[in-house]
């Protein structure tokens, strides 16, 4: 699990590092939300879009943000914040458990597998922002990190 959440930071960070802004791709549109658990703001969840479309090419095939500490995110597909292409997506996310490169994911990657995910956005979106996405789970199920 320890694996997964490095790979979710890595390719967080690689998307937003992403190019200086002169892509010549497809036209990206801005999306943003939010993400709840158990009513409150989560903090650390990183969101992936995979489009619908496994042929478009893999700087345009996925969006992704960590949500800030209000629950809030705006996604990047190649550049900071730019949003995302036009199509259908399938949506994962994995709540991260800190900002080290050794995270784990604290829902167990219940949330990870595009092919099994009941979230579906399409994009653009419709106003501003998405509808929050709100899980409730059972404390018992939250794998926490342990502080020294």
């Amino acid at each position: 699990m320890r694996r997964i959440g490095a790979v979710v930071v890595l390719g967080v960070l690689w998307a937003a590092c992403g190019c200086s802004g002169d892509d010549a791709g497809p036209r990206k549109h801005p999306v943003a939300g939010r993400f709840l658990v158990n009513g409150a703001p989560a903090e650390q969840m990183a969101v992936t879009f995979h489009h619908e479309n496994g042929e478009k090419a893999g700087e345009h095939r996925y969006a992704t943000a960590v949500t800030d500490k209000d629950g809030r995110f705006e996604l990047s597909t190649t550049g900071d914040k730019d949003g995302a292409i036009e199509g259908s997506y399938q949506v994962t996310f994995a709540w991260l458990s800190s900002k080290e490169l050794d995270a784990h994911d604290m829902l167990s990657g219940a949330y990870s597998d595009p092919e099994k995910s009941a979230y579906t956005v399409a994009v653009p979106v419709a106003g501003p922002e998405l509808p929050p996405f709100e899980l409730n789970i059972p404390e018992s199920r939250i794998r926490r990190s342990k502080r020294p």
